[in-house]
């Protein structure tokens, strides 16, 4: 008697727990789960296409749904801040709270930044400033050893740096290296301080070669070009040394020296200025006695040069 109590108490207790359970799972994913997640409650996607952002944004808000705005794209035809399209499209039933992703007209390009292309080859130069959405107005050339390499960057007249803000689509022009020219007159130097010549040298295109000094005095502060190699006038190519020689003293206090200069380095078989030239500017500066004193003139044994002291400064 007692066993079949046990065993009717037994199942007694398994059909209550079974019960407990059906009951359990039908409230929680038939009746709360439903109303938490709004089962079969949903809301129509409004139609945004003739709205500006604020207003669609504003009307999402009123229907519980989040949205998320992508501003990336500029269509010059559309009126900034217009709604140009969105996802899920119009009439799209959606649960509250989903999100609508919105494409809109921004105010303008979004700005770009510069490339990184000094010393760039021309042809790089044009391809990554279209794929920047930069355009390229004039080209200009300057001396420069690396031709068709790019020098300078130019935007309204200013001077870029790799990194600078431009407006898309803006126009910058491009300085570009021609090479350098060969043939080229060198300028006139004698009488110029140090700091003129280097850059009458510079500006020119050449480059500042030896430095020497006659005389005693090292003052580079108060003294004057007195010689210069290659000559004033010859032809030299661009982007060669020019050397000078410095000093304080008159051109009349170093005659003899710049004669000495002149030996050395006017040689009339392979000089760069004309033999001619040189033989009437000796004869200006030093007239030939007349005919009856050569005569009586015993002609005197020419001497060997002196080699002129120099002290010889390298930049």
């Amino acid at each position: 008697m007692n066993s079949a109590k046990s065993i009717l108490k037994v199942v007694l207790n398994a059909i209550i727990i079974v019960a407990l359970s059906y009951g359990l799972y039908h409230f929680v994913f038939n009746i709360w789960l439903s109303s938490y997640t709004n089962h079969n409650e949903y809301v129509e996607v409004p139609d945004l296409s003739n709205m500006n952002i604020q207003q669609a944004t504003q009307i999402l808000d009123d229907l519980g749904l989040t949205y998320e705005v992508d501003s990336v794209r500029f269509d010059p035809t559309v009126k900034p801040y217009a709604v140009i399209d969105y996802y899920p499209s119009l009439s799209a039933k959606v649960k509250e709270g989903r999100r609508i992703f919105i494409k809109a007209n921004p105010k303008t390009h979004r700005p770009v930044e510069l490339p990184d292309l000094i010393g760039k080859s021309k042809r790089l130069a044009l391809t990554q400033l279209d794929i920047s959405g930069l355009k390229v107005g004039n080209i200009i050339y300057e001396p420069d050893i690396a031709k068709d390499a790019v020098l300078k960057i130019i935007y309204n007249g200013k001077v870029l740096k790799p990194g600078d803000i431009l407006p898309r689509f803006a126009v910058v022009d491009l300085v570009l290296g021609r090479g350098m020219l060969t043939g080229v007159r060198t300028p006139h130097l004698v009488g110029l301080n140090l700091t003129d010549a280097k850059k009458m040298i510079k500006d020119n295109f050449f480059e500042v070669g030896q430095i020497k000094f006659l005389g005693e005095s090292r003052d580079t502060i108060g003294a004057r070009i007195v010689y210069q190699f290659p000559f004033s006038g010859d032809a030299y190519d661009q982007g060669q040394p020019i050397d000078i020689w410095l000093s304080n003293k008159t051109m009349a206090e170093l005659k003899d020296r710049i004669k000495e200069l002149d030996l050395q380095y006017k040689k009339f078989g392979e000089d760069t200025i004309q033999g001619s030239r040189y033989l009437d500017m000796l004869n200006k500066n030093n007239p030939q006695p007349k005919q009856e004193e050569q005569i009586q003139t015993t002609p005197a044994v020419p001497s060997a040069p002196t080699v002129v002291e120099e002290e010889i400064i390298i930049e």
